[in-house]
């Protein structure tokens, strides 16, 4: 667990919270033993919190933009309905394949599908409806990611984008000017503040967790 999200309110949530399935206490190892930035894993909170959601709109159709190493993706999958499928893109071609291995272990493997390739690009192709979407991916683009999903994201569906604290650093003023990183999801956030035909609410859980339902 990365020390940002280490304090004791943190771990007294999670002793507090449903645990992990083993699955994805070994994905949870493996990321931080095998890749540079095991902090972009979701991990329980937020991993129980998408599994839940995902249980209770009977998800027939998701779409992750962003796979990492397939910690969210097989969380948000526990929640799919018996004949629903998960669409999970990820940008970085080894990235995929590690998360694929992962998939195979899942009992809900055959109704999972990874993409490799830009989401941008590959999204249309898909012909999607979801009922659910959850961005994890570069924050340069949410911008696009939102103008790009919100409009085939179901009536009543939901639409969820990690990291949006950014570290708490959009509470800085001077980082929000200075930095680009931080004023870029500066920018979104007001950004989505302003959308119409959305109700919204941005959650402080780990990073910062906004999550949009679709009038």
């Amino acid at each position: 667990m990365h020390p940002d999200w280490q304090d004791d309110l943190h771990q007294y949530c999670q002793e507090h919270s449903s645990p992990e399935p083993e699955l994805l206490q070994n994905l949870t190892a493996y990321t931080w033993q095998n890749t540079t930035n095991p902090r972009m894993l979701s991990g329980q909170l937020q991993g129980r919190l998408l599994s839940i959601l995902a249980a209770l709109i009977k998800a027939e159709c998701i779409l992750e933009i962003g796979t990492f190493t397939g910690y969210s993706a097989l969380c948000l999958a526990e929640g799919l309905s018996s004949d629903g499928v998960l669409h999970s893109i990820e940008a970085n071609a080894e990235m995929a394949w590690k998360a694929k291995q992962w998939v195979e272990k899942h009992p809900k493997q055959q109704q999972i599908q990874v993409h490799t390739g830009e989401a941008l690009h590959i999204i249309p192709d898909l012909q999607l409806s979801p009922d659910m979407i959850f961005v994890d991916a570069d924050k340069q683009q949410y911008s696009d990611y939102l103008d790009c999903c919100l409009h085939i994201l179901k009536p009543g569906g939901l639409m969820m984008f990690d990291n949006t604290l950014w570290s708490g650093r959009v509470l800085n003023e001077e980082d929000c000017l200075n930095d680009s990183d931080t004023s870029n999801m500066h920018r979104f956030n007001q950004k989505v503040a302003n959308t119409s035909g959305i109700d919204l609410v941005l959650l402080p859980l780990r990073d910062g967790l906004t999550m949009i339902r679709k009038r």
